[in-house]
């Protein structure tokens, strides 16, 4: 048994500068990522590449909600189309007021500098299940 994940991941689509010289293609399309997603949680680097080049590998924002995400699903949301995208059918663990989804939010770095926003969420019924959304911080100045 390896960690599963969750797969709702939602990213802004905000153009982005390119990620560099040379840069190693990391996935070719939505199968590669789903192939490595399913064994293991996506690297800072993969995801940023994700983010960056979903419309290279095929990858179309979502409309509707996708309910129950399995294991290594990616899902891709406009945050500002989709606003509800966390309501996904799945039960996560709660604060203590017993209402609200308890996330924990982390600001994720790349050689050194912040680039990401990851929010993380915890099953209420299997331990080893997450969701994982991730979006971009805007470029540093």
């Amino acid at each position: 048994g390896g960690r599963e994940g969750a797969g709702a991941q939602a990213g802004n689509m905000t153009a982005q500068p390119p990620l560099g010289n040379g840069e190693e293609v990391l996935f070719s399309s939505l199968a590669d990522v789903e192939s490595v997603a399913k064994t293991r949680w996506l690297k800072n680097k993969e995801v940023l590449y994700v983010l960056r080049r979903c419309a290279e590998l095929n990858m179309r924002a979502s409309s509707d909600i996708v309910q129950h995400p399995r294991s290594g699903q990616v899902v891709l949301y406009d945050r500002s189309a989709v606003k509800h995208f966390r309501r996904d059918a799945h039960e996560w663990k709660k604060k203590r007021d017993g209402k609200t989804v308890r996330e924990d939010h982390e600001k994720l770095k790349i050689e050194g500098v912040p680039l990401l926003t990851c929010c993380y969420a915890h099953s209420e019924a299997t331990a080893t299940f997450h969701r994982r959304i991730y979006w971009l911080l805007p470029p540093p100045p």
